[in-house]
């Protein structure tokens, strides 16, 4: 049994949360100290690692080079703002009917997939969403 963890503790109650979808380590020790957790950044990143390892966290690749986090639940596509670098989940998997004719098609038993769309959020449209802080140039993708 792993020794208990305010960080760790700490950490999962953030990735839970409704809404934090593509959460950079950054971010989440911000998040996390104003929870009122006292944590370094390696600190968080063990956490997370650990979490990661135990099933309760995912990783999730925007394609960026930038390591982001959420927490475990239904499989769902991502959409990431062009300008800002914010993040939102695409209800339910997007992939699945596709996913059935890849593998018809090429003999492969696919094993995950991932699906990052890209465009402008409401706030970097003058929409009155409210942008996310990113380190630059992580909000840049390739157009399709």
């Amino acid at each position: 049994m792993p020794r208990p963890s305010p960080v760790r503790d700490a950490v999962h109650r953030v990735l839970r949360q409704e809404g934090a979808h593509g959460t950079t380590l950054d971010r989440l020790r911000e998040l996390v100290a104003a929870a009122g957790v006292r944590a370094d950044f390696s600190s968080v990143y063990r956490a997370v690692l650990r979490l990661e390892q135990e099933g309760d966290v995912v990783r999730v690749d925007l394609g960026d080079g930038v390591s982001r986090f959420e927490g475990a639940g239904s499989h769902h596509e991502h959409v990431k703002c062009d300008r800002c670098g914010a993040v939102a989940a695409v209800p339910g998997c997007l992939l699945g009917s596709v996913a059935d004719l890849v593998m018809a098609s090429t003999g492969f038993e696919l094993s995950q997939h991932s699906l990052v769309l890209s465009g402008t959020c409401s706030g970097c449209r003058g929409g009155g969403g409210s942008p996310v802080r990113v380190a630059p140039g992580a909000g840049r993708r390739a157009a399709l």
